[in-house]
């Protein structure tokens, strides 16, 4: 999976998560992996950056660091320029996290998402666990460019279906 792959993954995630929840809709973490994507919502996510990167901390040490999960993605309801929108914040090994970002229509559903930029390194400070995670991973075996263990490379080769956990 290329990391432009996980963007779109990521997108689509969000998407899944206003379609299938009232708003405010819960912070959810997003986990590619070769066979399935997993949601996990975290309704009860603390509003101190702290609590919340102690929180992703141990996220991240009890499902991605097992796992060997290389990827991950975060959605979010956010207030962007004076409008309700959603976030989408997707990072990977070997790669800054990025984020977009998707206004809400009147009917509830999603604009199209902005084109994603780096994230800043000092916003969203409590993400920070999960690139540690990731970035903490084994180096992968090389490979070309474009192939499996790439540079660009952020799962392997597979399709991505996402499936809410």
């Amino acid at each position: 999976m290329q990391f432009e792959e996980l963007r779109y993954v990521c997108q689509e995630a969000a998407i899944e998560v206003v379609r299938s929840n009232d708003r405010p809709i819960p912070p959810t973490v997003v986990l590619p992996g070769p066979q399935r994507t997993q949601l996990v919502a975290l309704p009860d996510f603390p509003e101190d950056d702290e609590v919340r990167h102690a929180l992703l901390a141990q996220f991240a040490a009890d499902r991605m660091t097992p796992e060997a999960i290389p990827a991950w993605g975060f959605v979010a309801e956010a207030d962007v320029n004076g409008a309700d929108a959603v976030i989408t914040v997707f990072g990977a090994r070997r790669h800054a996290p990025h984020i977009t970002a998707s206004r809400f229509t009147e009917e509830g559903g999603l604009e199209a998402f902005v084109p994603s930029e780096e994230l800043d390194p000092t916003a969203l400070p409590f993400l920070h666990p999960l690139q540690h995670a990731v970035d903490a991973l084994p180096a992968q075996p090389p490979a070309g460019p474009g192939g499996p263990g790439g540079p660009d490379d952020v799962l392997g080769s597979g399709g991505l279906p996402i499936h809410p956990d």
